[in-house]
């Protein structure tokens, strides 16, 4: 049993890695294109290849989006109240504890642990959380929001285009699914790298933040898994639905809430800490649930 995780999460752990090393050592994942190409090219591609290539049914689709939304609001209520006992204001620190990084690493230990079924879950997951990203994270931490935003994001798009063909059970010819198909394929690898690049460039300045810093860290992965948890209890999803929903709400503060942080003048030392220390608090919680996934079946 550890074998299989340690041969599903080390790839995933090694470019990351790459990432980090070749952010310190070279420029060749400096340009902000390459992170534009990814979210406006890449993840549109793996979404729509993933959901029309496994012909995911639309009812199953609502069914996962549902229930990350209501995941994502238990997170929010429950981090809300954590928040005020540790007295925190809400406008950081809020969108940094509700929205996991789902895309970059979520996705790829999905399709690690689950599979390309696996992955389709995640994709759909993914988009919802993006969504959140671009509504609450920007919403709260800038004090405004606009709806056109969501219009020009790439994903968003993607899930709608999607769930329009399965509508109408429309198929792609096969020279465009294998189109999206390659493009799929380089998209996880870029995606870990840039990962493993982000974690490379935060400055950290304070070590006294570090307890606090801890604490919100410790309860990011612990609140997701077990408000999955919760869901899927009482929701109708089938068992590799709610093993992906439960992994992915798993996963460390997403490196977003350190980029938005740093443009709306944000806690930036306490928020790169956080996605520090709870990447390798994340990955020790999946180690957990796959070991009792696989304990139980």
């Amino acid at each position: 049993m550890l074998v299989a995780l340690a041969n599903a999460l080390t790839p995933i752990l090694l470019i990351i890695c790459l990432g980090f090393f070749l952010g310190k050592k070279t420029d060749y994942l400096d340009s902000p294109s390459l992170g534009a190409l990814v979210s406006n090219l890449g993840l549109p591609a793996l979404l729509l290849y993933s959901v029309l290539s496994m012909q995911m049914q639309v009812f199953s689709m609502l069914k996962i989006i549902a229930a990350t939304v209501i995941v994502l609001a238990i997170v929010a209520l429950a981090s809300y109240a954590f928040l005020k006992i540790l007295k925190l204001p809400t406008r950081f620190y809020l969108p940094s504890m509700v929205n996991p990084n789902t895309g970059n690493l979520g996705i790829p230990i999905a399709y690690a642990l689950f599979g390309n079924e696996g992955m389709a879950i995640a994709v759909v997951i993914s988009s919802v959380v993006q969504i959140s990203h671009f509504t609450l994270g920007v919403g709260f931490m800038s004090g405004t929001y606009r709806p056109k935003q969501l219009l020009k994001n790439g994903p968003v798009i993607a899930l709608l285009l999607g769930a329009l063909l399965l509508s109408f059970k429309v198929s792609l010819p096969a020279p465009l699914m294998n189109t999206l198909n390659m493009l799929s394929h380089i998209t996880l690898p870029i995606m870990l790298m840039l990962l493993g690049k982000s974690l490379s460039s935060l400055n950290i300045k304070e070590s006294s933040k570090i307890n606090r810093a801890t604490a919100l860290s410790l309860f990011r992965p612990a609140v997701g898994a077990s408000s999955a948890c919760l869901v899927v209890y009482f929701f109708p999803l089938s068992h590799l639905e709610s093993s992906v929903l439960i992994v992915l709400n798993a996963m460390p503060v997403a490196v977003i809430s350190y980029m938005l942080a740093i443009k709306f003048k944000g806690p930036v030392d306490e928020i790169a800490l956080m996605i520090l220390i709870s990447l390798p608090t994340s990955l020790f919680t999946v180690g957990f649930l796959w070991w009792f996934y696989l304990k139980t079946t």
